[in-house]
């Protein structure tokens, strides 16, 4: 009994010996408390230098920091300035110096990668922003907006066009902007995809400058040199067209022309299709039944009056009259025959 006591208390004593070892090891270790693994993760037994090439300890995995790039091949004590490594923060900000001076934030891995500093999606980047880079802005270098004395500090320089090209309002003089009065937004009337103000890219939405209107020569309508304030209506720029116009006679019709000519050059195709609300020839039976308005209205521009009987030709005789028979005060004429039929059914 005596003995298996001894032995019993030799074992107690043993195991107490291996603990207070341990607890001595660990608190031994420079990493501090936190950093609880094996040293032979990281040392081997001839030193305590670190052996990348035989470590099993897995940074991404282990300290929850993935290791690539440019901070792959760094010495650990470039970012451990202390042996007690979580004492180190993981925040770009906190190894890297602020060369923008807060301008894009603190956050380098917004526009930067651990491969290397270039920024090659500065456009993408823009689109994050409240200016997106479109049209010549997207091949413009950062400085032309961003002037700073190091050329690294972005701060805001406005968003309204206004803000960069206040001079070249200033300076254009044909047509004088000011005294003018344009809209200070010079995307009014100019288009971002140019090289220049001019080439083709002026913006003429208002007024879209598309067929017989797409003139290059600004001075063709605006002969007055006055670009405000012109009349939009068709008959203030092509009244002696009107009044020159006999076949045919134009002095019936309306002045508003696109009435029934489209904006194609030469007035020609015209089409009446305002004609269908009085009586059908674009639609119904007289479609495609007709070639020049002078098939109906046979006197000479006098567009009030038709004949229905010059196409029908008909006597008031055989099948035609039977199937008037008892139609009262029915009589073969162009006009009776409106009165019956004014959609020429």
């Amino acid at each position: 009994m005596v003995i298996l006591m001894y032995n019993r208390s030799k074992i107690v004593f043993l195991l107490a010996f291996i603990i207070l070892c341990s607890l001595s090891l660990f608190s031994q270790s420079p990493h501090g408390k936190s950093m609880i693994i094996d040293c032979a993760s990281c040392h081997s037994p001839e030193n305590w230098s670190y052996k990348a090439k035989t470590a099993s300890f897995d940074h991404g995995k282990d300290a929850g920091y993935p290791l690539y790039g440019q901070h792959a091949d760094l010495e650990c004590r470039s970012c451990h300035t202390s042996l007690e490594f979580k004492t180190t923060q993981t925040s770009c900000i906190y190894c890297h110096t602020d060369i923008h001076q807060k301008t894009v934030g603190i956050d380098c891995a917004r526009c930067h990668s651990a491969q290397s500093w270039f920024v090659d999606n500065i456009t993408l980047l823009h689109e994050l922003t409240s200016f997106p880079l479109t049209g010549v802005h997207a091949i413009l270098h950062c400085d032309v907006c961003h002037r700073s004395e190091s050329l690294l500090r972005f701060s805001s320089t406005g968003v309204e066009c206004i803000d960069c090209h206040r001079q070249d309002y200033l300076n254009a003089k044909v047509p004088d902007h000011v005294a003018q009065q344009y809209s200070l937004s010079c995307a009014t009337c100019h288009s971002l995809t140019g090289n220049g103000w001019n080439e083709g890219t002026i913006l003429h939405s208002f007024f879209p400058l598309e067929g017989g209107h797409n003139l290059s020569d600004c001075i063709k309508c605006h002969t007055s040199g006055n670009y405000s304030g012109l009349n939009p209506q068709c008959i203030s720029c092509h009244q002696s067209d009107f009044t020159a116009a006999k076949d045919p006679d134009h002095s019936q019709f309306s002045t508003q022309c696109n009435n029934c000519h489209s904006l194609i050059p030469g007035w020609r195709p015209a089409s009446f299709k305002s004609h269908d609300t009085s009586f059908p020839i674009y639609s119904g039976n007289h479609k495609g039944e007709w070639n020049q308005c002078t098939d109906c209205h046979l006197t000479a521009n006098n567009y009030a009056s038709f004949s229905c009987t010059d196409c029908h030709e008909h006597n008031n005789s055989g099948n035609l009259a039977k199937e008037h028979d008892e139609v009262g005060g029915y009589a073969f004429d162009g006009r009776a025959c409106y009165e019956c039929h004014p959609r020429g059914d």
